[in-house]
């Protein structure tokens, strides 16, 4: 790729982002913890749900030492996050309804929205 071809420092951290969240969006979803984009129905597919979160872990492993803090932070915290409820998913039978989602002691909920900020 040219140099005029390459993308902006802030659209490649535009991509990454959307990347991230888009994948994150899908193992939500794959967990059963929000309704699917298209359909609005919770659908739990585990087997999907941890082939989305192995392809955030291989980003993260990737990446590693090519990522701005705060971007670490946020790939490494969507694991770790996505990580905690597939294995809350697991160990319970498929017959029992989702909890809400876990969220690790000291986080808030709007941790994702914290760590994207400027």
């Amino acid at each position: 790729m040219s140099d005029e071809q390459m993308p902006s420092s802030t659209e490649a951290d535009f991509r990454l982002l959307a990347l991230v969240m888009s994948l994150a969006t899908a193992a939500w979803s794959q967990l059963g913890k929000i309704p699917h984009p298209q359909t609005q129905k919770i659908e739990k597919d585990l087997e999907q749900a941890k082939m989305s979160i192995d392809f955030l872990r291989m980003l993260l492993e990737k990446t590693e030492g090519n990522l701005k803090p705060k971007e670490h932070e946020l790939l490494s915290q969507t694991v770790a996050d996505l990580e905690l409820n597939f294995a809350d998913e697991a160990a319970k039978g498929e017959g029992e309804k989702a909890p809400g989602i876990i969220i690790p002691p000291g986080m808030g909920k709007n941790a994702a929205s914290d760590l994207i900020k400027p």
